[in-house]
């Protein structure tokens, strides 16, 4: 499950599970992420939960919102960055995506060429060259090509 590490000059204020769908971040009481801080707009930032996967999207806000230290408009969330509401920072922390342990089906099979099936693509090639020949035999139209 993902988490959202609230810190301000280096010291952790709080600490939110993401467990809901939507997160909203700003300065107003009825926000799910309330950061108290004139920088912050009344409704600063969004988060989207969606299965595995977190979207950020700025709401218009006065000052921006800022993923590792770049202006955003909407920004696919990954584990380790931080987002820079007014003056303070939320670090995204996925442990699915600080697990090092892929799962099977994540993985990529890697196929190396062969020379196997060079000869082979060959073979074929110099079985189809001579049925060609005949066919250009018996066609009597001169813009036929194989």
């Amino acid at each position: 499950m993902a988490r959202l590490m609230l810190s301000l000059d280096g010291s952790i204020l709080a600490e939110y599970n993401m467990n809901k769908e939507r997160y909203t971040i700003g300065r107003l009481p009825d926000n799910d992420i309330r950061i108290d801080n004139p920088a912050v707009s009344g409704h600063h930032s969004l988060i989207i939960n969606i299965l595995n996967d977190s979207f950020l999207e700025d709401l218009n806000s006065t000052n921006g919102t800022y993923v590792n230290g770049k202006l955003i408009k909407k920004h696919a969330m990954q584990h380790g960055d931080v987002i820079t509401v007014g003056h303070h920072q939320l670090r995204f922390v996925d442990s699915q995506d600080g697990d090092t342990e892929q799962d099977e089906f994540e993985k990529t099979m890697v196929i190396t060429p062969s020379t196997q099936g060079e000869e082979r693509i060959r073979r074929v090639g110099v079985a189809v060259d001579p049925a060609c020949r005949t066919m250009r035999r018996r066609c009597r139209k001169p813009s036929y090509r194989c």
